[in-house]
């Protein structure tokens, strides 16, 4: 299954992984996937991560080992389902109340359609 491909990758590097949200203060990594296209070869889904840490440069520290985690380079593939993991946005926020900030990265994750 292609979101617990990508959340072993999370895994590896060490820091919580989540889907969707979090009431812990600490450096996590939060993550949703929504599908975007599918023509019934190719799929295309958004891969929002968020990264979430009290020191601004630690998350940046975090969100640079996630984008080098998942994102392909040239020809390569991530695996023998997912073709390419592109990054296609982001941004960063400062949650006052939490004194925390939340780092974002939005990628398109391309893979080959499989009726299950």
């Amino acid at each position: 299954m292609i979101i617990k491909d990508i959340y072993d990758c999370l895994l590896t590097i060490g820091y919580p992984v989540k889907p969707f949200g979090t009431e812990d203060i600490e450096d996590t990594i939060l993550y949703k996937f929504y599908p975007v296209s599918n023509d019934g070869v190719v799929s295309q889904d958004r891969l929002e991560i968020t990264v979430i840490s009290q020191d601004l440069k630690q998350g940046y520290t975090i969100l640079d080992k996630v984008k080098q985690s998942l994102l392909t380079v040239g020809d390569n593939q991530f695996n023998e389902d997912i073709l390419t993991i592109s990054l296609n946005g982001g941004g960063a926020l400062e949650n006052l109340s939490t004194d925390t900030y939340h780092l974002k990265a939005y990628f398109i994750v391309t893979t080959r359609f499989r009726k299950e």
